[in-house]
């Protein structure tokens, strides 16, 4: 890992050794634990099998496992909005069981939403929160920068083993130090993505499933199709669809885009012809517009991610539809649009004055109960995979879109943030109808996209 990194977490390492003490705790034949459990602080090079792991319950029902020496312990959690009110009954929950257990901890849960978590945590550690939510795109520049500490050992077998895989990938780094990829954050929620939300009313089952369906249907009807494909988030359908690919060079610091200019070109021309053409069809911030427009019935269709479903379901009740993305003509061939999925985890900040108890809180937050509640009562995608398979997300008309779409995904991690301006600029430019599109042009915009994203 990077010297900054070592130097952050060897702060806390004192406190996280406290783990050899009591990893093995009414299981004598665990005290060969105690080496692979204080490998924790540092980067990564702890070996699992020499750890004794727990579960959620078991962590729970020992205080010493939870918490080792630390007591009268004060911690601050950062959440969305949203979240507030049921994350401050899941902290409660959390302090009331150590407080049975004989244990004093006080948690305060503040509104942070995940997208500017990161920025807030690398502009004064000190004071941000010990425990956060963040957006797995983020992971990379928490990593990098030494902001969060590395998973407990004891806890990453559970956590691999109960994780949708991809979700658990995304969480994992490894620095040009490191002999082994490291844990640095707990795998929250499995649905940062996004899908098709439609009026039933106006799109039927079949004309959903393609671009030109959707198209044919809104200029005939006059109503809107919502996509913001100026913005990188949305935008990167484009270039994904064309088989496009990204990776990291060896130092974590450059994006690498695998992307070939014809095909790219192919998919982006299908974009240009069918909605650049068309009086119906929105690039805008569809968090600000979508839902009035189904409101008012002016919008048909958009594409949206999962913190909408709550207000788009009121919109529209049971003329909601929702499935995933469709189908865009290329040269005669149907293509599968290929979207970027995300999720979202609790970090663990570095300079915490508490690790044992704030990975033991991240740990529990990110359990099935924590996930279940949010599930039902926020409408939040678990990342937990029999979670996932459950009727709890199958019968849930949006969510199991939402999943279905992951097969047709790009994982949102190790990416860059100069990735997102760029393609959002990129893809705003393909259907504005202002702009020249002749081949000049369109070879233009995509070489500056392409340096935008690649200069170091």
């Amino acid at each position: 890992m990077y010297k900054y990194t070592k130097r952050i977490l060897c702060a806390s390492l004192a406190s996280l050794m406290a783990i050899s003490a009591f990893a093995g705790c009414g299981d004598s034949s665990t005290e060969s634990s105690s080496q692979g459990s204080s490998s924790q602080g540092s980067s990564g090079t702890g070996s699992t099998a020499e750890v004794q792991q727990y579960t959620v319950d078991q962590m729970m029902a020992d205080a010493q496992i939870a918490m080792g020496d630390e007591d009268n312990v004060t911690l601050k959690v950062w959440g969305p909005q949203a979240s507030i009110e049921l994350l401050q009954k899941q902290c409660d929950a959390f302090v009331q069981n150590f407080k049975d257990l004989g244990r004093t901890i006080t948690i305060e849960c503040v509104a942070q939403g995940e997208s500017d978590a990161a920025a807030n945590v690398k502009t004064d550690p000190s004071a941000a929160a010990d425990v956060f939510a963040f957006a797995s795109d983020q992971g990379l520049d928490l990593f990098n920068g030494g902001y969060v500490q590395q998973v407990r050992l004891n806890y990453r077998e559970d956590l691999e083993s109960k994780s949708i895989s991809e979700a658990y990938d995304t969480v994992k780094f490894q620095g040009a130090d490191d002999a082994e990829e490291g844990i640095y954050a707990y795998p929250e929620t499995g649905d940062n993505s996004y899908v098709l939300f439609y009026d039933k009313r106006v799109l039927s089952d079949e004309d959903v499933k393609t671009m030109e369906g959707i198209m044919k249907v809104c200029n005939e009807e006059k109503k809107y199709f919502a996509f913001n494909l100026g913005d990188g988030f949305y935008g990167c359908v484009v270039p994904f669809t064309a088989g496009g690919t990204l990776s990291l060079s060896e130092d974590l610091q450059t994006q690498v885009l695998n992307y070939d200019y014809d095909q790219v070109n192919a998919v982006a021309k299908a974009f240009v012809d069918l909605c650049s053409t068309s009086d119906y069809f929105k690039s805008e911030d569809v968090n600000q517009t979508l839902v009035s427009g189904f409101k008012n019935g002016t919008y048909a269709c958009g594409v949206v991610g999962s913190w909408q479903i709550a207000n788009i379901e009121v919109a529209l009740g049971e003329n909601m539809g929702a499935v995933k993305l469709p189908t865009i003509n290329v040269n005669g061939e149907d293509k599968q649009l290929i979207s970027m999925y995300g999720y979202k985890h609790l970090g663990v900040n570095a300079q915490t004055k508490y690790p044992m108890t704030a990975q033991a809180l991240a740990f529990y937050l990110t359990g099935e109960e924590c996930q279940t509640q949010r599930c039902k009562e926020l409408g939040w995608g678990p990342s937990i995979q029999s979670l996932v398979d459950s009727d709890l997300v199958q019968d849930n008309i949006a969510l199991s879109a939402i999943y279905a779409q992951r097969e047709f995904s790009i994982p949102q991690a190790n990416i860059r943030t100069a990735f997102f301006n760029p393609t959002g600029a990129y893809g705003g430019y393909l259907v504005d109808p202002t702009k020249d599109h002749s081949d000049a042009e369109m070879k233009a915009q995509y070489d500056n996209m392409v340096e935008n994203i690649t200069v170091s």
